[in-house]
């Protein structure tokens, strides 16, 4: 008869007798998009397939891969250091046949008049090198090339000069503008940390430079992701074609948080540099779908930090994407005190797009707030409504649930007017009822802390029936705060 319930699968003309069940989940589906991140970087030498995703099975695979020392390689280490159980792909990229590598070097002048140790850094890793007494600048600077192949991972090949006496050139391994922003150092703990030159040595520093061209194969490489969602990609680059390939990726209107792709993703890079540089930057920038941290005088490279900064965003998200991350530590080294921004630094620096961290009294490198570099409307007026990375995190993860949950429930129904009576157990629906379910959902999104003010957004929801099987919501969102401030006056008296 007309509405009758219908049993998928079991034919309407057996006469066998029997019992018959089907297992219908449309209205049990639970699941979520996998949380993943994709690390863009470069390689060096390995098997690895340069422009082609893949997943990392971990630090050794991606030395084996890309590379040790490699950007990639570096990068995968450093994530996993601070998120383990995350699920990371790379897109690796070769260097560019134009580049050329950053270049620098130690001088040391000796020779040594007492035994000590010396200690050198390269990208805030420590070259530990034995000098005893009468060592020459030439003894000392062999035993430091020793010494730096008992190192995993140094980002640069070191080599003593053909021709300058206790000279060490140091070349990046990945060539491009990266290479530029490797801190060569002595001695960084100081005296306090232990470290201090033996009497008689010296060193000179002749920082990293020369290093030209990243890869003007991103936005190719980029292109062949196809349809696997990442919800955070995370690279070493900020040079204007890379951020500018990256803003073409993720843009609403045709890349990946566009209505007809719902790939969505958010960029996140890191920025060495003074405050003034820092804030230059910042100003150029404007796209809801980047984050840059800025590295000032650490020792740590900026690929470090980025992969730090990833790691950190990515546990955060599968936790809650409202919750603020803030506070949460980094291993990198802190810049010198010199380099640690005020507290009229930092809030200038947020309001150009910039985000902040703070550096605690046991030097400890902490987040303070991630935003992203939008800074104005296409219209060129100040709009702060992509401010926080994790307004772009939560909007996301409810459009994600909100599809996901909809399929489910009205994957291949028949659509009809508002009001028409649809038989029991019929695969048929409304505007209407899609509206209500809408509602329904949202009121989940609630419970888990990721939207507010349920009764509101049912009061204001939208489902109207176009024609030709379209139904139009609009949704009016209230995604969940980040508490960054509580201000109160102390007003007191005396008695």
């Amino acid at each position: 008869m007309s509405g009758s319930i219908t049993v998928p699968g079991y034919p309407t003309n057996n006469r066998v007798p029997g019992f018959y069940f089907a297992l219908d989940n449309s209205k049990a589906n639970t699941a979520s998009y996998g949380r993943r991140v994709l690390i863009i970087a470069q390689t060096t030498t390995g098997a690895a397939l340069a422009g082609t995703a893949r997943l990392s099975a971990g630090i050794s695979d991606a030395q084996g891969l890309y590379g040790v020392g490699s950007q990639a390689a570096i990068m995968v280490a450093q994530y996993f250091a601070l998120d383990p159980l995350g699920e990371v792909w790379v897109l690796p990229l070769a260097d560019d046949a134009a580049s050329v590598a950053a270049k620098g070097s130690f001088a040391i002048a000796g020779p040594a008049s007492e035994s000590g140790t010396l200690c050198l850094y390269v990208g805030g890793q420590l070259i530990p090198t034995l000098v005893t007494a009468g060592d020459t600048a030439d003894v000392i600077a062999e035993n430091v090339i020793t010494a730096a192949a008992a190192v995993t991972g140094l980002p640069v090949s070191l080599a003593v000069d053909a021709t300058t006496a206790g000279q060490i050139d140091v070349t990046a391994l990945n060539k491009g503008l990266c290479g530029n922003d490797i801190l060569l150092g002595v001695d960084l703990l100081g005296t306090a940390g232990g470290q201090s030159l033996p009497t008689g040595v010296s060193v000179t520093l002749g920082q990293m430079t020369g290093g030209t061209q990243n890869p003007t194969t991103l936005a190719t490489a980029l292109a062949t992701l196809g349809d696997r969602v990442y919800d955070l990609f995370i690279h070493p680059y900020t040079d204007t074609a890379s951020l500018t390939a990256f803003k073409t990726l993720f843009n609403n209107t045709d890349g990946r948080w566009a209505p007809m792709n719902q790939l969505y993703g958010h960029g996140i890079t890191a920025y060495r540099g003074t405050y003034g540089q820092a804030t230059t930057f910042g100003l150029t920038q404007n796209d809801p779908h980047t984050t840059v941290m800025p590295v000032s005088d650490s020792p740590s490279s900026p690929m470090v930090w980025a992969a730090q900064v990833g790691a950190l965003v990515a546990a955060s998200l599968r936790t809650n994407p409202a919750l603020p991350v803030t506070g949460v530590a980094l291993t990198v080294m802190p810049p010198t005190d010199a380099g640690r921004f005020t507290l009229a630094q930092r809030n200038s620096l947020l309001w150009d797009g910039i985000s902040t961290f703070t550096v605690d009294d046991s030097g400890t490198v902490n987040i303070e707030r991630l935003v992203t570099t939008y800074q104005e409307n296409a219209e060129g007026v100040p709009d702060n409504s992509y401010l926080d990375i994790e307004t772009l995190m939560t909007a996301m993860i409810c459009l994600q649930d909100m599809r996901i949950y909809l399929a489910s429930q009205f994957g291949g129904c028949i659509l009809v007017a508002d009001g028409t009576k649809i038989p029991a157990g019929a695969k048929a629906t409304t505007a209407q009822l899609i509206g209500k379910a809408c509602a329904s959902r949202y009121r989940w999104q609630c419970t888990q802390l990721w939207a507010q003010n349920a009764e509101t957004f049912a009061a204001n929801l939208q489902a109207q029936n176009q024609g030709g099987g379209q139904v139009f919501l609009l949704m009016p969102y209230d995604f969940a705060n980040q508490l960054w401030v509580i201000a109160g006056n102390c007003q007191f008296v005396k008695s």
